[in-house]
């Protein structure tokens, strides 16, 4: 019996036709799974999955989460010029300073949002952005007194000027 000749592409001998034949077999085997899980996502590394609240209506909930995902993405795309080894020195230093930048606000708001809710209010969001604030309260009814409380927090902890303090009230 005559023995078969593999070597029709050259070099291409048996390792080299079982190392095609298992690259293909994973490639078939994971399109075979990514069919069947369609519906389903599973976050990368460094990304975190988070579940919608059960009450729609929550404003504060998802308020939260819109401001987290929209910051998140912001400081992806930083991320990804400081990263980048294309990118100019000025542009890196700009993503750098705008990271720092994002991170101390989220800082900053957290703070503010605890702070407000020891004042006695149910609950609070905080945007700050850059030398402005929005600060939305769940409240029946807020008195001037308690209006000038939050805005000295937020002149205190945050150091922004009183005119460019907004409070938005959610009954």
């Amino acid at each position: 019996m005559k023995k078969l000749n593999l070597k029709v592409f050259g070099h291409f001998g048996r390792r080299q036709a079982t190392l095609v034949s298992l690259v293909i077999l994973i490639a078939i085997a994971g399109y075979i799974n990514i069919s069947n899980k369609q519906d389903e996502y599973i976050p990368t590394s460094g990304e975190v999955l988070i579940e919608e609240p059960a009450a729609a209506d929550d404003y504060f909930t998802l308020s939260r989460l819109e401001k987290e995902k929209s910051r998140s993405a912001a400081m992806d795309v930083y991320r990804e010029i400081t990263e980048r080894p294309d990118s100019s020195a000025q542009a890196k230093s700009e993503a750098q300073a705008s990271l720092v930048a994002a991170a101390k606000a989220i800082e900053t708001e957290a703070s503010l949002e605890g702070l407000i809710k020891a004042k006695g209010f149910e609950d609070s969001v905080v945007y700050i952005n850059g030398q402005s604030a929005n600060i939305v309260i769940k409240t029946i009814g807020l008195t001037p007194a308690q209006a000038a409380q939050i805005k000295d927090l937020v002149i205190e902890n945050a150091g922004i000027a009183p005119d460019k303090i907004k409070i938005v009230e959610i009954k």
